[in-house]
């Protein structure tokens, strides 16, 4: 059987091979009718358009390269990049993750972006690029795009969460519930570059000074830089006895992520604390860990968050002007189990 062929489809639909390749590109100026009648022609004769023929007829290559650190299989990552899919992919483009596991991972993928300029739009997932790698971005004229990133420093776009504002409701929500001693729980860090996740403990900090707790109230447990698997038991017996031998012993807790805090209410409660009749702990996420773990937590919708940003990065290939490029997604905080009242004071 013959392989059908673009002009097989115009003849099928009586337009001309033009407006057969405009229509099945997503061109502009193709009658709406018109293009419905060329991709039910299409789809009747089985017709595959060559996306490296769009190519080189539109100068586009119809990849976008999702950067991610770490991995692409973590809770967040895994579902930022499902919403970045979702409306990318049906737009005929192919969606690349990249995933950056050490810094010459990120160096690598820049070396070769000039020579080869094979993508279209660059979405950057959670963490930084340097000044350097800006620049290359910059000259190539890619839009790039933040999905959660620390800051909007030489993006055209982005969507993310407000950590700050998240912070602060779970600060205010322990100090209506008469807590008096906090504690901030970093997440152990497996990445070298700064990540979003690592400015929460920021928005913790101005959360307690805008609530007016002192200095000698409030404990931070810093992220140590690690190669092991997060979760393991050393990890968290080390956090808790930071928690048991500090001067004043916090009795409410906000945790960088479920993960961490999960694993962190296994150890605490193993040593014999309450929770919650002595110690509250507050995650952030609501992955599906804190469903299981019946924690209370700070809400965020990652998928939607990458949906935002593959739209954004769709208007800017198509050289949209956006009317409001920085996007702010809103958090929730989730009441489960893991929240309580402050216990009395020992007379």
């Amino acid at each position: 059987m013959a392989r059908t062929t673009i002009t097989d489809v115009a003849e099928a639909a009586k337009v001309s091979v033009s407006t057969v390749s405009r229509a099945l590109r997503g061109l502009d100026k193709v009658n709406p009718d018109t293009r419905k009648r060329v991709e039910e022609a299409a789809e009747r004769l089985n017709f595959s358009f060559s996306k490296s023929a769009s190519s080189l007829a539109s100068g586009k290559t119809m990849k976008v390269a999702v950067l991610l650190p770490n991995e692409i299989s973590s809770w967040f990552n895994s579902h930022a990049f499902e919403g970045i899919y979702e409306v990318l992919s049906r737009q005929g483009y192919d969606v690349i993750p990249n995933v950056m596991w050490e810094q010459q991972d990120l160096d690598r993928f820049f070396k070769a972006l000039p020579n080869n300029q094979n993508v279209d739009a660059v979405i950057v997932v959670s963490f930084d690029l340097d000044d350097d790698k800006k620049k290359v971005l910059s000259e190539l004229t890619v839009p790039v795009i933040g999905l959660n990133t620390p800051s909007d420093d030489g993006l055209d776009a982005s969507a993310k969460i407000d950590d700050f504002a998240a912070m602060r409701s779970a600060v205010r929500l322990l100090h209506s519930l008469g807590h008096r001693h906090l504690a901030y729980i970093e997440q152990p860090v497996v990445s070298p570059f700064v990540c979003s996740a690592e400015i929460r403990a920021n928005g913790f900090r101005e959360a307690v000074r805008e609530a007016g707790y002192r200095d000698e109230d409030v404990l931070i447990v810093p992220s140590v830089m690690r190669s092991g698997v997060p979760g393991e038991q050393e990890e968290y017996s080390g956090i808790a006895a930071q928690l048991l031998s500090a001067p004043v012993r916090p009795t409410g807790i906000c945790v960088e992520h479920d993960g961490c805090a999960a694993s962190l209410i296994k150890e605490l409660r193993r040593l014999g604390w309450d929770i919650p009749g002595e110690v509250s702990v507050i995650g952030f996420d609501d992955s599906d860990i804190a469903n299981i773990a019946g924690l209370t937590t700070i809400h965020q919708n990652p998928v939607e968050t990458g949906r935002q940003a593959a739209m954004r990065a769709l208007a800017l290939m198509r050289g949209e002007r956006l009317e409001h490029p920085y996007a702010i997604m809103p958090t929730s905080m989730v009441l489960r189990d893991t929240t309580g009242q402050a216990a009395e004071p020992a007379a």
